[in-house]
């Protein structure tokens, strides 16, 4: 597995530049751990209270319980994602490397830090590759600064920035995924599996500004209908990512 520094992510990483050292009360930490885990699995690590942004600066992944040895054992690989959860969790950090029954504990830390409005819930979630992992904890921390402060830029919500949204979801036909530019500029648009791996690419190049619309027909790069289950579309630009969670069915 790669060191953290060079993760391959897809991925949105909202900017917050702080002018100063956060006060230790603002300070906000914990675990979660999962035991046997199939599949996906997710869960909030915290809600941001009102008045309030947090800024996730550190989080930590392995296969042992707080607190106790790390397992000499195998196990499956496993992936992990940052989500702002509710209804329709939106992705915010998304590994592509997968985490292996050998590696250390993966220590993640983003230096300007992942930024969650007032009321969101952050979220957690884990993709177990093949079989049941029977341990995975999460340890996670940052800090709370007010929502009226000008030192922390968030990202967009849904109605600024790429806009992106997916309609209908779930589908068990195709999904339109429609998001908006403000100049013209080179575009990716995918489809990504819970793991990371990209099923189908939708769009590449140069679009002009204004509002754009891709559809994707539930099939992948092959032209195979994929199977039911949970996956990510997503639109990456030059300076900008945004993911939307979305349901195939059939």
């Amino acid at each position: 597995m790669r060191p953290a520094a060079t993760l391959s992510v897809f991925a949105l990483l909202l900017a917050a530049p702080v002018t100063a050292q956060p006060n230790p009360v603002d300070m906000r930490s914990g675990c979660l751990t999962w035991t046997n885990v199939t599949g996906l699995i997710s869960s909030s690590l915290f809600i941001v209270p009102s008045g309030s942004r947090f800024v996730l600066t550190d989080v930590a992944v392995s296969r042992a319980p707080y607190g106790g040895p790390f397992p000499a054992g195998g196990g499956p690989a496993i992936r992990l994602t940052i989500n702002t959860g509710g209804t329709t969790p939106v992705g915010r950090w998304i590994s592509t490397d997968r985490i292996e029954s050998t590696d250390a504990p993966l220590q993640l830390h983003w230096t300007t830090g992942i930024v969650f409005e007032p009321n969101e819930s952050v979220e957690a979630a884990a993709s177990v590759q093949s079989g049941t992992a029977p341990t995975i904890t999460v340890c996670w921390s940052g800090y709370l600064t007010p929502a009226t402060t000008t030192s922390v830029n968030p990202g967009p919500s849904s109605s600024g920035g790429l806009a992106l949204l997916a309609r209908p979801n779930p589908a068990r036909e195709t999904t339109e995924l429609s998001f908006r530019l403000d100049r013209a500029q080179r575009v990716l648009v995918g489809v990504f599996a819970v793991d990371g791996r990209r099923v189908r690419t939708l769009r590449r190049g140069t679009l002009d500004a204004g509002e754009h619309h891709v559809t994707w027909d539930g099939r992948d790069d092959c032209g195979r209908l994929v199977a039911s289950g949970v996956y990510f579309a997503g639109v990456e630009t030059a300076d900008r990512r945004e993911t939307r969670r979305i349901a195939r069915l059939r």
